[in-house]
């Protein structure tokens, strides 16, 4: 009989879950409090819970014999995760409440970094004039709630804007760094750390006074070997104290003119940027799968795919295509790419009839398109760059192309 995994939540990323798991041969169920969400399509079985609603949950999970629950890509979720896991007596890979607030709540994360003489970045009051500063709730995830500020005026909304987005009603002031950024990415298995990426995020504007959103990663970072020797080392030690064992983190990175890399936001979760494909192609190992063998056995190995684990991996490529608001009404040529020698895969964010609003404007959510590259060489990633170009089109109702950034440059 084939196990059974709860995923919490059903939106098309979340469906990324549920095919890797049909792929194991597992029996899935997909949870939210909507009808017609689109992992729901994709699970063998779609469930209508409120799948905050804990106890519910775990009712639900007993009387399927379930043996496994994961969520990810969204912080908002972990808490319930946490305490669903912990009723129905099933693994779960955040194990203490310190854990969730290193993870959630922006003050925690920076005074870790401060006892273990990481660099952060300094908080600042509403009194400041040290402008441009950034301002965002302590609490949220997805760029959502997110201002950069040019004087007081602006502060003083971009504060009432992170109120909004707060669960607690907390906001932190930065000064804001417009310099170049990365992502870090661990795996912990059995307690030990292990560092197995590190990317450039590139970025771009979209808007006067929104934040710049991700175009894509190049991986590896030329900082991996830097990060490797001078913060590696005071993360294992930070990661020691919290005790984790078990599970997947990012930390995202500012790096300075100088060189110094400063950690900035983390995610003790699958993430949005679906690494796990390029690391699926070239180590041979599954970040993805290795969650949902742990969800349903509390081990995150079945291959001993710790060997395999290198950080200077060969050169691919993340791209990340924006999209305007509107009404999508075509989305075209994704099936030719996905079948172009180089690209690895192709995730659609939309679906044909969605509608993305005007408020979408400096969010995550203005990702459209992300397409995974391991080209052959910069020859090669040239000719793919203009195939996805030529070749992708989201047309609106007006019948509009709605991207308006086809990723990075190399």
């Amino acid at each position: 009989m084939a196990d059974k995994l709860l995923v919490l939540g059903a939106t098309k990323m979340i469906g990324e879950i549920v095919k890797a798991a049909k792929r194991l041969g597992i029996y899935t169920y997909a949870a939210d409090y909507y009808e017609n969400s689109p992992a729901k399509k994709l699970a063998d079985q779609a469930v209508l819970l409120n799948v905050v609603d804990v106890d519910k949950v775990v009712e639900f999970i007993k009387k399927e014999n379930i043996n496994g629950v994961l969520t990810g890509f969204a912080d908002s979720l972990l808490p319930a995760y946490k305490e669903i896991c912990e009723k129905a007596n099933l693994p779960c890979y955040i194990t203490n409440e310190e854990q969730l607030n290193f993870a959630l709540k922006k003050e925690v994360f920076k005074s870790y970094l401060k006892e273990f003489e990481i660099p952060y970045i300094e908080d600042l009051d509403e009194n400041t004039n040290d402008f441009p500063v950034i301002v965002k709730p302590v609490d949220n995830s997805g760029a959502r709630g997110i201002s950069i500020c040019h004087n007081k005026e602006e502060l003083k909304k971009g504060i009432e804007l992170a109120l909004e987005f707060s669960k607690s009603k907390k906001y932190l002031i930065e000064k804001y760094l417009d310099c170049a950024e990365a992502t870090v990415f661990y795996l912990f298995i059995n307690g030990k750390a292990y560092f197995t990426l590190m990317g450039d995020r590139h970025v771009a504007p979209v808007k006067e006074g929104f934040i710049k959103l991700p175009t894509g990663y190049t991986f590896p970072s030329p900082h991996t070997e830097k990060f490797k020797k001078e913060l590696h080392p005071k993360f294992q030690k930070l990661f020691e104290k919290l005790n984790i064992q078990n599970g997947m983190m990012f930390l995202q990175c500012f790096v300075d003119k100088s060189g110094t890399i400063i950690p900035y936001e983390p995610g003790f979760r699958l993430t949005g940027s679906l690494e796990y494909i390029l690391l699926n192609k070239v180590c041979d190992y599954n970040p993805i799968e290795m969650m949902i063998h742990f969800a349903l056995t509390g081990q995150m190995e079945s291959k001993q795919e710790h060997l395999k684990i290198n950080p200077n991996v060969k050169k691919c490529y993340n791209i990340s295509c924006l999209l305007r608001d509107g009404t999508i009404d075509q989305i075209e040529g994704t099936e030719k790419l996905k079948n172009t020698d180089g690209i690895v895969d192709v995730f659609e964010s939309y679906e044909k009839g969605d509608s993305l609003p005007e408020s979408v404007w400096g969010k995550l959510a203005q990702i459209g398109v992300r397409l995974f590259v391991v080209p052959d060489d910069n020859r090669h990633y040239q000719q793919l760059q203009e195939a996805i170009k030529n070749n992708l089109k989201i047309i609106d109702k007006q019948g509009q192309n709605m991207i308006i950034n086809y990723g990075i440059k190399e």
